[in-house]
């Protein structure tokens, strides 16, 4: 059996967390533990979404994706099945599995997010505020940009 590298505790203060302000999908990212402080093992992200808002449809090609719901009313879908998601609530969506998630409630909603592996979150989060940035992006552009980060947008966020 492989060994798992080995990686120092880490331990992230509120204060030092690296943010991320999303044009035009009303989401605010949160970098809580990057990958390169896990060894690439995992990355942890705090997200706050406004109401009726979330991430387009996507996929992580080789990355496993856990959610919680930290507050708010959310819906989640997962291969195009809707799921009622309020706080509380904990998906596991393994790779290539399409998802996205729309906060319903009236407030901003929070959403816990660990990928495993871990990516340079960091890197991908200001290469997709720049696109964003641009005004409205082809999605196939989005897709080759964001490529190398083993991400793929599969349709427009949910309604």
């Amino acid at each position: 059996m492989a060994e798992v590298p080995v990686f120092a505790a880490f331990v992230a203060a509120p204060e030092i967390d690296e943010r991320f302000v999303l044009p035009g999908l009303g989401i605010e990212q949160r970098l809580k533990i990057p990958a390169a402080a896990t060894g690439g093992q995992l990355c942890l992200v705090e997200q706050i979404c406004d109401p009726g808002k979330g991430p387009p449809r996507h996929v992580h090609k080789t990355q496993t994706e856990i959610l919680r719901i930290l507050e708010g009313r959310f819906e989640l879908e997962i291969d195009g099945a809707p799921i009622p998601a309020p706080a509380g609530t904990v998906a596991v969506i393994p790779p290539g599995r399409p998802h996205a998630f729309v906060n319903r409630s009236d407030e901003p909603g929070r959403v816990l997010f660990l990928l495993v592996p871990g990516s340079d979150l960091a890197a991908f989060f200001r290469r997709l505020r720049e696109l964003l940035a641009e005004g409205p992006v082809d999605p196939e552009r989005l897709n080759r940009e964001l490529a190398a980060f083993d991400f793929a947008i599969t349709g427009p966020p949910m309604a």
